[in-house]
């Protein structure tokens, strides 16, 4: 037996996992397996991705308690909310990963949103410069690691606001409600920016927000880059070692029609 084996190791440095039961009005809606940190930032988030709130103030009171295996947040809507609410069909369950998990249709995995404005992609003029600054704004990740950061960029690619979790659609949840409770911040947002992949639910995201760039430090699907120019939505890749890597409608002859939106590519029966 190696002697250097730890076989009970201190984990008060790992990343903090529990389960988050939301339940809207007395309704459990769903549970997701969150960071449990900026929990009112999840709760405004994650509803207002789900286009069950609007704005902040849709939401009257959010009570946070302990539960056995993890905490309940329980929200109180508007009740002009309430037919959203009652309109889908939609039971999440331990969700970390994809973010669509427990979708009883595609088209509430896949919605019709919003198409943003044609606008020029954020130039990102030092981006060893930004790195660092998303590693100074990573906290628990300097902690901790094996967690996702997301953050919000001002027009200049300054950093102005981080938010983290071990499901990288949580901590864009978190960013976004951060913004939706602060409105000067998110008057001040140019772009998001992701540390992990970007696949389509975080397109959904940034899209349903309004916000014209989504930054992403790992490669982005083919339904992504297919979803963002549909939308409008200006994707830049950052690769590890070389010069980004921009998807964009603007100023481009691209011809929508051949990037068929579907979650699938050929299928060969």
């Amino acid at each position: 037996m190696n002697a250097s084996y730890k076989w009970s190791p201190s984990i008060e440095h790992l990343v903090e996992e529990a389960a988050a039961a939301i339940n809207l009005n007395g309704i459990n809606y769903a549970v997701m397996m969150i960071t449990p940190d900026n929990i009112e930032d999840f709760a405004i988030g994650f509803l207002f991705s789900e286009a069950i709130i609007q704005h902040d103030h849709d939401v009257h009171d959010i009570q946070v308690s302990k539960s056995e295996h993890g905490f309940n947040i329980d929200v109180t809507i508007a009740n002009r909310c309430l037919y959203a609410l009652n309109s889908k069909k939609r039971r999440l369950v331990g969700a970390t990963g994809c973010g669509i998990c427990g979708v009883e249709a595609i088209t509430h995995a896949l919605p019709e949103l919003t198409i943003l404005p044609a606008t020029r992609p954020i130039e990102l003029l030092d981006v060893d410069a930004l790195k660092l600054q998303i590693e100074e704004h990573q906290l628990k990740a300097q902690q901790s690691g094996a967690i996702h950061a997301a953050l919000a960029l001002n027009a200049q690619g300054n950093i102005i606001a981080c938010r983290e979790d071990i499901g990288r659609h949580n901590a864009l949840d978190k960013l976004i409600g951060m913004l939706v409770r602060q409105p000067s911040s998110l008057s001040e947002c140019n772009a998001l920016l992701m540390t992990s992949r970007c696949s389509s639910e975080l397109i959904h995201k940034a899209v349903q927000l309004g916000v014209n760039n989504l930054i992403s430090l790992a490669s982005p699907s083919q339904l992504a880059v297919k979803l963002a120019l549909k939308y409008n939505l200006n994707i830049i890749h950052i690769p590890k070692y070389s010069a980004p890597i921009y998807y964009s409608n603007f100023q481009a002859n691209i011809n929508l029609s051949s990037l068929p939106v579907s979650p699938f590519g050929a299928i060969n029966v």
